[in-house]
């Protein structure tokens, strides 16, 4: 039991702060815990908690992922395009656009794998070329319409529950299953500790790079054609938001920012922090910009953080001869 709780004690502080959290809006919000604002806390958290999987995979790579906003404005626009109002073309609209959201993860993951561009760099070019594609598509004015089973899949309710929160249950097993029990997750963890020993212990270090960035451009395409079943439309900038709260949820959630630590059930309560903090903004008088404060502290002190376990990492190996064991 001691043993469980040194390795997780990270996530569960994100979860014990989530409470707190959630207890504090409470009592300066009359009504926040209502079952119809849980729902909408939930349903809010849930697209911050999609489209941080894919980031939350990079950054235990060792990665960061700055392509997020404009993959999910632009899987957002093209779905609209092409389906409008329609149900029918999502049969084939849908795989397209996740497909598209691959194909961008993979370019991103074969500049940093195979030509070894930064991370920040391949990813931030990513993000302005898309961005110029996108307003070039439109002219700067996206389709309005929404597909009615978009809708129903980002604001439905089965039951009591959104129909969003059983997407994002799902998602989170399948994150949970490869991080804790398949190689691809032992590989991400190595790589993040440490390229060149992984490399030495036979990581198939290129491959597991691009496979990451491929799962963030998927996660990201998923989340922006959700979002437009929320917002009742497609408009550019929609993604802008999901940059700073993909990052500073993984934060949150105890993974370093710096690699080879984390779990993505640390990033649920992380997108759950987050989601509960903007409910109490409101309630204390504050605007916006104290939130963008906050994201920034996270992210910072993560850092710090990080680098000081980090150094004490890399001792440890230095003394063990480099290895990964133990």
């Amino acid at each position: 039991m001691n043993t469980f709780l040194a390795r997780n004690r990270l996530i569960l502080l994100a979860y014990a702060g989530m409470v707190v959290l959630l207890l504090v809006t409470a009592m300066f919000s009359p009504g926040f815990l209502s079952a119809s604002n849980l729902r909408s806390t939930v349903v809010l958290a849930a697209f911050v908690g999609i489209v941080a999987l894919g980031q939350t995979l990079v950054i235990i790579v060792g990665g960061i992922d700055l392509s997020i906003p404009w993959v999910l404005n632009s899987a957002a626009i093209v779905m609209a395009l092409l389906c409008g109002s329609q149900d029918t073309p999502l049969v084939w609209v849908v795989p397209l656009v996740l497909a598209g959201g691959a194909a961008i993860g993979f370019v991103n993951g074969a500049g940093v794998a195979w030509f070894g561009v930064p991370p920040i760099i391949m990813t931030l070019a990513t993000n302005v070329i898309l961005q110029g594609l996108i307003l070039v598509l439109t002219g700067g004015s996206p389709a309005p319409s929404v597909p009615d089973l978009i809708k129903f899949l980002s604001v439905g309710r089965i039951g009591p529950l959104p129909v969003i929160a059983f997407i994002w249950l799902a998602l989170a097993l399948i994150a949970t299953l490869l991080l804790s029990k398949a190689a691809f997750g032992r590989h991400l963890y190595a790589l993040g500790t440490s390229a060149t020993v992984a490399e030495f212990s036979g990581v198939p270090t290129a491959r597991t790079t691009i496979v990451t960035y491929v799962i963030s451009g998927l996660t990201a395409a998923l989340a922006g054609m959700l979002l437009t079943g929320y917002s009742g439309q497609a408009y550019l900038g929609m993604g802008d938001a999901y940059l700073f709260t993909s990052i500073a949820a993984v934060a949150i959630g105890g993974a370093s920012i710096l690699g080879g630590s984390g779990h993505y059930l640390g990033t649920v309560a992380g997108a759950l922090v987050l989601t509960i903090l903007t409910g109490l903004l409101p309630a204390l008088n504050l605007s916006n910009g104290a939130l963008l404060i906050v994201y920034g502290a996270v992210i910072l002190i993560t850092v710090s953080i990080g680098s000081e376990i980090f150094a004490g990492i890399g001792s440890r190996l230095r003394g063990k001869g480099g290895s990964l064991d133990g």
